[in-house]
């Protein structure tokens, strides 16, 4: 006969009458199994659980705040702080966090790293001795200090006084050294101009050509602007035709001196006459100032070089046609243009307009 499901459960599961080895068998195998569910349970428990993730929590601000505190706060909210340490601009936010990722209001789950940075103050919390150093040797040790970190000491207004140092020369300066700074601060110089100022005696330019007058000004470093306009009935072209101040006037060394030219009749076919007129800063010191021609196939000419105080720099010049006109500063290149011949309407020739590159 077949046996119903019932006999067959009765048969599995223990019972007094089974044979006690045969009962401590089946008892096992109900251990084991049971465990084995246990085991899936618990495995299924924690797989939904980790699928629901971490709790979120959102990230607290703590910009300006010490860094202990700021490790306080975060581990309250079950974030973990990254510490890194760097100078900053400002000396009293030493030990304290000045920038944080993520910003604060962000979201995160709890568990998450953050970074936080925090100052190890101002690389240098004292004003240095800048008092008999060149003006230029004090800009450069400050840039090379804060080349990689914020800046906490900068030149501020600089006064320029006549004295017996050399020039550019700092004579004096405020904060004095040593000074201790607690926030970016700007140091104010008093920088020598060289000795007090010489005179010469100007000699007269009127009648020169102006290349001869443009050379005489060069050799005696004389600073010079030119206006140049047609020739009246009674005058020759091409010449000096009046100077401001007047020959034999005294005059201050590295002071102005205006020539006024007639412009040229005539210009050999394939030259151009025009005059460079450019805008240049107030140099501290004298510079050293050289105009240079370039002709189309190479040629090169010095039209002038001398010492420049700066401001303004016209001169007047005749190359030929598609020249370059280059302007060194102490050997620098600091502007180029290209002269070309401009044609009038009444067909005749008008100086150029220099074309910058």
């Amino acid at each position: 006969m077949r046996e119903s499901f019932w006999d067959r459960l009765r048969n599995i599961v223990p019972s007094r009458y089974d044979d006690p080895d045969v009962r401590l068998f089946k008892v096992l195998i109900y251990i084991f199994v049971g465990a084995v569910f246990l085991m899936i349970i618990a495995g299924l428990t924690s797989f939904f659980f980790s699928l629901r993730g971490a709790e979120e929590t959102m990230v607290p601000d703590v910009l300006n705040e010490k860094a202990v505190d700021a490790v306080l706060a975060l581990q309250e909210r079950g974030l973990i702080p990254h510490l890194e340490v760097r100078y900053s601009a400002d000396p009293s936010l030493a030990g304290k966090v000045i920038a944080q990722t993520p910003p604060a209001g962000t979201l995160v789950r709890a568990g998450k790293t953050l970074q936080l940075i925090v100052s190890l103050g101002a690389r240098v919390d004292r004003i240095g001795t800048y008092v008999d150093r060149s003006l230029t040797d004090v800009r450069a040790e400050l840039r090379a200090l804060f080349a990689s970190g914020e800046q906490t000491i900068a030149i501020g207004n600089v006064i320029y006084d006549f004295d017996e140092a050399e020039p550019g020369t700092v004579l004096a300066q405020n904060p004095s050294a040593g000074t201790e700074i607690s926030e970016i601060t700007q140091v104010s110089l008093v920088v020598s101009r060289g000795p007090d100022v010489k005179r010469i005696e100007l000699p007269s330019f009127v009648g020169l050509q102006f290349r001869n007058a443009i050379a005489r000004l060069s050799q005696n470093n004389i600073p010079f602007t030119f206006d140049i306009r047609d020739a009246a009935e009674d005058e020759a072209s091409g010449l000096i035709v009046a100077q401001s101040p007047d020959p034999g006037e005294e005059v201050a060394v590295g002071s102005f001196v205006s020539l006024t030219m007639t412009r040229p009749s005539v210009v050999p076919d394939g030259e151009v006459f025009g005059v460079l007129d450019r805008s240049l800063p107030e140099y501290a010191v004298e510079v050293d100032l050289t105009l240079e021609s370039q002709s189309p196939n190479g040629d090169r000419a010095v039209l002038f070089t001398m010492l420049h105080p700066g401001i303004k720099l016209t001169v007047p010049y005749q190359v030929r046609e598609n020249s370059s006109l280059i302007l060194y500063r102490s050997g620098e290149e600091i502007y180029r243009t290209i002269v070309r011949k401009v044609v009038s309407t009444d067909g005749g020739q008008e100086p150029l307009g220099p074309e910058g590159q």
